[in-house]
């Protein structure tokens, strides 16, 4: 293995060709890291979004904001404590909850969080160790990708979505079968993982295809990437399965049974296709059937002591109201376990009334809800036909979600499969996009930064340091060069420095040729042609 220090050279530089000749130039980390040997060292002048940092007193009582009231109530936001606290109560964030401190790491874990610019008294170096400068650039707890279908990734050239539709995705999702087997399953999954792993990610919770001939795939293939990647990257699988599955009880209970096995989540579709919410989808909304369907899912979680994870509401239709029959069953049901519900894209469609009942009945249920906006901007009030210009964002209403006190989430969803042709798992770059999609960066950014860190974090059940930058808590963060978001968002922080339990990681992404040994020993699939003729052309209604 590469020491220390070659692992720091490898990792910290890159190579960059000059127009006029074929040398390259190596570029130094833009912060000097410590010595391999060195379990004590401090970060001066790193700017922190103060909803993500948790501060003991010497009673070790930690403080921090409350988790559902944002900070752009007031221009100015202070982080407040007892009188020991290492964070003056009178030491405010800027106008985007911003604020300046020193992190302390010792043996892995991170020791002190104080203001900047505050040196106590009978303070010395000793205490603080190597004294490195972050020149005010933005620390964030490692990120936390709640949804995701790593499964799927890498197969949008083999398997192309022709149309860009929802529909198109099904059907070029289920023509790219043909070529799973467990070896390239394994190498497309561990691909995402290590490019994950790089941008900062501690923990993945995937959707997993779980139809009989897949489901005896990824599972076992989720469980040796999970054990292998302890440690590195806490992940989580959830069964995929549409809603009209759970009308086949021995099926369905065999399901929750493999999923209990491998320490999974349950999931299901619910109104979750172009036609959501209407007769015209017997897959996901099932009729009649509808509710009866949905107390078979949360008995079964109850069973087997399952936490349920749905798809639900991808769509623009006014009927569809997935998330509200949820709610209602998981009151009537009187379930207790985590509900995590995605999507929720036809929340945008309702109307003021509509929209307050079904929030106030998610908040009853205790429901997490996670959008996926790169993926929904990209697949939502597409013309099948490529025509037409879309009008609407793809994404729920956010901030009334936020105003309802129901915890959010932003995640990546897919990434360069049939559903979404692009993505990195790159969770600065889902909450940068997020913000520009959902408008969340006005009056302040406030609470978001928690959604792509604490808030997902608590919903997973992963412990209440994850997602944290908490005395006493593991010294795992991310160091950005961009000191505002300003900066930070406008460009890619490719040279970002990752830290996991105090120690400075030599990852980089990798590069997609180590996915050529199995994308190209399959010739390119044709999918679909875009249109037939011009009567299917007149024909076919363009999904809206």
């Amino acid at each position: 293995s590469l020491t220390f220090s070659s692992r720091i050279r490898s990792w910290g530089i890159y190579k960059r060709y000059a127009h006029n000749t074929h040398a390259h130039v190596i570029m130094k980390p833009w912060i000097e890291p410590p010595e391999s040997s060195s379990s004590l060292y401090t970060i001066k002048n790193a700017t922190v979004p103060m909803v993500v940092l948790s501060v003991a007193d010497k009673t070790n009582h930690h403080t921090t904001t409350n988790c559902n009231k944002n900070a752009s109530e007031s221009p100015d936001v202070a982080l407040t404590n007892s009188s020991s606290s290492k964070i003056d109560p009178y030491y405010s964030a800027d106008r985007d909850g911003l604020v300046l401190v020193d992190i302390t790491v010792k043996d892995g874990k991170i020791d002190r969080i104080k203001q900047s610019e505050d040196k106590e008294e009978g303070e010395s170096n000793g205490q603080l160790g190597t004294i490195l400068d972050a020149k005010k650039g933005v620390c964030m707890p490692t990120f936390c990708d709640i949804h995701t279908h790593v499964d799927k990734s890498h197969t949008c050239e083999r398997s192309r979505n022709e149309s860009g539709s929802l529909a198109g995705a099904d059907k070029s999702c289920e023509i790219d079968e043909i070529h799973w087997t467990e070896e390239e399953l394994t190498l497309r999954m561990e691909f995402s993982l290590k490019t994950a792993y790089a941008h900062g990610t501690s923990a993945i919770r995937t959707h997993l295809m779980s139809g009989p001939s897949q489901g005896a795939m990824t599972w076992p293939v989720f469980m040796k990437l999970r054990e292998k990647w302890k440690g590195r990257i806490e992940l989580q699988g959830v069964s995929l399965s549409i809603l009209s599955f759970f009308k086949d009880e021995h099926a369905s209970r065999n399901l929750a049974r493999t999923v209990k096995g491998h320490k999974g989540i349950l999931g299901a579709a619910v109104s979750c296709s172009d036609y959501g919410g209407t007769d015209f989808d017997p897959h996901t909304t099932c009729g009649d059937e509808l509710h009866t369907l949905l107390d078979r899912v949360f008995q079964l979680a109850i069973e087997f002591e399952l936490d349920l994870d749905f798809h639900v509401d991808e769509n623009g239709n006014e009927e569809s109201k997935g998330l509200l029959h949820i709610s209602n069953a998981a009151m009537r049901n009187n379930y207790k376990g985590q509900i995590v519900c995605g999507h929720c894209c036809s929340l945008a469609a309702q109307t003021a009334e509509n929209l307050q009942i079904i929030l106030q009945a998610a908040n009853r249920a205790n429901i997490t809800i996670v959008s996926l906006p790169l993926v929904n901007q990209w697949l939502q009030n597409r013309c099948e036909f490529g025509e037409k210009t879309p009008r609407r964002r793809g994404v729920p209403l956010l901030k009334e979600i936020a105003t309802e006190n129901i915890p959010i989430c932003l995640a990546s969803d897919n990434i360069r499969d049939q559903f979404y042709g692009y993505g990195d798992l790159d969770m600065l770059e889902v909450f940068r996009l997020s913000v520009f999609i959902a408008h969340l960066d006005r009056p302040s950014l406030g609470d978001w930064p928690k959604a792509v860190t604490t808030t997902p974090a608590q919903a997973m059940g992963l412990g209440k340091t994850h997602g944290l930058l908490k005395e006493g808590g593991a010294a795992d963060f991310v160091l950005f060069r961009g000191r505002q978001y300003s900066e930070l968002f406008s460009r890619s922080q490719h040279d970002r420095l990752v830290i996991r339990n105090g120690q400075w990681i030599a990852a980089t992404v990798p590069h997609y040729d180590e996915l050529d040994p199995i994308l190209n020993q399959h010739a390119l699939t044709k999918t679909q042609p875009l249109v037939e003729n011009n009567n299917d052309k007149e024909n076919r209604k363009t999904t809206v």
